[in-house]
């Protein structure tokens, strides 16, 4: 699997709490747990997210979600470095425009974040005409019980408190 068997990659990094300014974080996130920092967890994983497959992306984001709310910011960065954050106090959207993917396949991506907290509720993966959304369709269902899937102009994978989007441009 995409981090779950991967005893390479400790994947802590990518569930560190966002920092939002004027909230205060009383949460028991150790922001001292740096063990990460002392292998290559994050260049491996980025590795990972530009040369897998779409299918294998898609998987390994539903393990990153079933595996908690991770971290806008991080897994952003895991898909490029061009990012942008709109918002107001009604809606924060993140955008990554110039995604690092060898096989091209992706043309954007954008979370939405919750405004308060900075959790992703939904992930949108804007990708190009032609992937093969019946066979993922089925790999997600073979690995995955209580994850929604549908598939109509979008396919969106729902999960229990996030939801990843796949449509076109």
């Amino acid at each position: 699997m995409f981090i779950k068997n991967d005893e390479s990659i400790n994947a802590k990094f990518l569930y560190r709490k966002p920092v939002v300014i004027g909230v205060l974080d009383d949460s028991d996130n150790d922001f001292n747990d740096m063990s990460w920092m002392v292998d290559n967890s994050w260049e491996l994983l980025k590795v990972k997210f530009s040369e897998s497959s779409f299918q294998e992306l898609v998987v390994g984001l539903v393990e990153i979600f079933i595996g908690g709310q991770p971290n806008y910011s991080t897994l952003g960065e895991m898909f490029g470095n061009d990012t942008k954050v709109e918002g107001d106090v009604e809606k924060v959207v993140y955008k990554i425009s110039n995604i690092e993917r060898n096989s091209n396949d992706i043309i954007r991506v954008e979370m939405y974040l919750d405004p308060i907290n900075r959790n992703i509720k939904d992930l949108f993966l804007y990708v190009q005409e032609g992937l093969d959304k019946l066979k993922l369709k089925e790999i997600l269902n073979e690995k995955y019980e209580g994850v929604s899937i549908e598939l109509n102009s979008e396919f969106i994978i729902t999960g229990k408190d996030y939801r990843i989007i796949i449509g076109g441009k």
